[in-house]
């Protein structure tokens, strides 16, 4: 493989009548170690009017499996598959994962939901590139099985060895993984994961295709980094017809024109091995992946931002210097990772590249990369005491999205409360009877329910409390006080009966 080569350009800032301001809309600790911060800038770069509205999350990477980790969540689990950020989360949630913060993931096909790169969740491939030329160019975030992170270029390979009677190996290599869009003189594989449906959609002005279907010893027909695959050739399929389901306990090939030869020697019952495996460009070595998602392009090496010749050759140049929704990953030299979002509505103008390059370089970023952003740009938080995350991006259509990265707090949950306050209206209705929205959390940031522990005591002046935690206000429009006490912690608010 070629090496990487990345010129750069100086960024100078015009001192112009247009000076840049920056505020601080809100900094809060969301884990032990991570802390989300909207920040808005005005005349950004001392541009008139750039004004900038700027969502990140910094983690300490110190704390990685300490204290939180990252991991990667793939739509219904299927290369194809499109959920919200939101259902993405529940769906972690649902598997009693403690998500604490979640922002959008790789480039995908708006379409069909494939991503548009190399893409592993869970050790398992769900897609590769799109042409092997992209692949060398769009630089992954990773996280390796300890949890660290990196931010390198990696090539995908695999083969598939036929071996024959005499144990003669035949190689073949693999172009892509459950790709309905990578058909061209091509050899494809596929599992079940490849959409809700588990079908192969061939074109339907296809060349004339080859169909080889592959019964895994193992009955497991999932795609993971450096497992190798054995099993039988249990039929071959020529020129087959322009659909097939393909079920879980088989794998498909798919050859097309030239291609098809390369299985001339194939027989039913003809012993296989099916191999994968992911490199790290810069030095070829092997790391044990758990996650890998495909970016655009550095926006940031080694310190520097690239110059308009590099990003040329990764995108037109409308989408480079373009004002627009973006969202980045950055390391820094404090060994903290920045998860950002950069939002365009109203006043607010979206960032070019450069730009964003520009704003984590003045974070302390020295490597840094573009993931997919315009509509597709999406964060949530959860909030110190609450149990559901909150979205934190300007308001817009919320679209499904092919995959995420979201951080979890490894720390359990405790009775030990850090902190506890009133997160309802101050004004009651005075025929409404219900739980007060008390919010808590441990010494783990993690949210409590107040109503759970024993030692709650609630009181008011102008209502009563059930034994259930229930308020039940006079009948009388007036002013007056809640009181609630937890052990030694005593808070006193002011409410109004309607």
């Amino acid at each position: 493989m070629a090496a990487l080569i990345i010129s750069f350009e100086k960024i100078s800032i015009c001192s112009k009548s247009f000076k840049e301001h920056k505020q601080t809309i809100s900094s809060t600790q969301i884990g032990i170690g991570v802390n989300h911060v909207n920040e808005v800038i005005y005349n950004f770069m001392n541009k008139n009017s750039n004004h900038q509205n700027i969502n990140y999350i910094e983690m300490d990477l110190g704390l990685i499996n300490s204290t939180y980790s990252l991991m990667c969540h793939k739509s219904k689990n299927t290369t194809n598959g499109k959920e919200t950020l939101n259902n993405q989360v529940l769906k972690e949630q649902e598997n009693k994962k403690n998500i604490i913060g979640a922002i959008n993931g790789d480039f995908f096909n708006l379409e069909s939901g494939i991503p548009v790169c190399n893409n592993l969740i869970n050790g398992e491939f769900f897609s590769t590139s799109l042409t092997k030329d992209e692949e060398i160019l769009r630089p992954c975030f990773a996280i390796l099985e300890d949890n660290s992170i990196d931010i390198d270029h990696y090539h995908f390979s695999g083969n598939i060895n036929l071996i024959d009677n005499n144990s003669y190996k035949t190689q073949v290599n693999i172009d892509s993984i459950n790709r309905n869009d990578y058909i061209e003189n091509t050899i494809n594989i596929f599992n079940h994961k490849n959409n809700e449906n588990s079908t192969i959609y061939l074109p339907k002005e296809k060349e004339d295709a080859l169909i080889i279907l592959i019964t895994p010893e193992d009955l497991d027909s999932s795609f993971y980094n450096l497992k190798t695959i054995k099993g039988k050739i249990k039929n071959i399929i020529n020129d087959p017809a322009n659909t097939y389901k393909i079920f879980k306990d088989e794998i498909a090939i798919v050859a097309y024109n030239d291609k098809k030869s390369l299985f001339s020697k194939a027989f039913n019952n003809m012993d296989v091995e099916i191999n994968f495996e992911i490199k790290k460009s810069s030095d070829y070595s092997t790391p044990q992946i758990k996650h890998l998602l495909t970016g655009h392009e550095f926006i940031l090496y080694d310190n520097e931002i690239p110059d308009k010749n590099y990003f040329s050759e990764t995108w037109n140049s409308s989408s480079v210097y373009s004002k627009n929704h973006r969202t980045a990953l950055a390391l820094t030299d404090r060994n903290t990772l920045i998860i950002l979002t950069v939002d365009k509505k109203d006043s607010f103008k979206g960032m070019s590249l450069p730009e964003l390059g520009n704003f984590l370089k003045s974070k302390g970023a020295y490597k840094a990369i573009n993931l997919d952003g315009g509509g597709s740009t999406s964060m949530m938080i959860r909030e110190l005491g609450i149990h559901a995350l909150k979205k934190i991006n300007l308001a817009r259509e919320d679209r499904s999205i092919s995959n995420s990265i979201m951080i979890t707090n490894l720390l359990p949950y405790t009775t030990d409360i850090k902190e506890f306050y009133f997160h309802d209206s101050p004004q009651i209705n005075r025929d409404e009877n219900k739980k007060l929205n008390f919010v808590a959390y441990d010494t783990n940031l993690n949210p409590i329910d107040i109503y759970l522990l024993p030692d709650l005591k609630l009181t008011s002046d102008v209502g009563i409390f059930d034994i259930n935690g229930v308020f039940y206000p006079v009948q009388i429009p007036c002013e007056g006080t809640i009181t609630i006490e937890i052990g030694k912690i005593i808070k006193t608010y002011t409410i109004e009966i309607k």
